[in-house]
């Protein structure tokens, strides 16, 4: 499986448009378009990015080795400190990345 492949089956199983990827990575929607048509590869800092953006496994990402989603220990960081940290972020991000949040959240439920 080609990055190509797994960046679109990603996004897709994630139900997150190329616009709304693109605004959390921090890139224009055509860039995006030409990394899922081989056209151009994005940078290391992008793809650590999308592995963050999707709990996915940076590795897995990257070259097709390993496992794909990377298991966590439930007791590795609390819910308390989640929150914390991400009512610390939150006020950061702009209006773009705000709305783009709010899809993936939107997503999850």
């Amino acid at each position: 499986m080609t990055l190509t492949i797994r960046l679109i089956k990603t996004r897709r199983e994630k139900r997150l448009s190329q616009q709304a990827l693109a605004d959390l990575i921090g890139v224009s929607r055509s860039a995006l378009a030409q990394w899922e048509t081989d056209m151009s590869r994005p940078s290391l800092s992008n793809l650590r990015k999308i592995a963050e953006i999707f709990d996915i496994s940076f590795e897995w990402l990257a070259t097709g080795r390993g496992n794909q989603y990377v298991m966590l220990q439930d007791d590795e960081i609390p819910d308390e400190q989640l929150e914390e940290e991400i009512n610390r972020l939150l006020p950061r991000l702009n209006t773009r990345h705000k709305k783009a949040l709010l899809d993936v959240i939107k997503v999850m439920n």
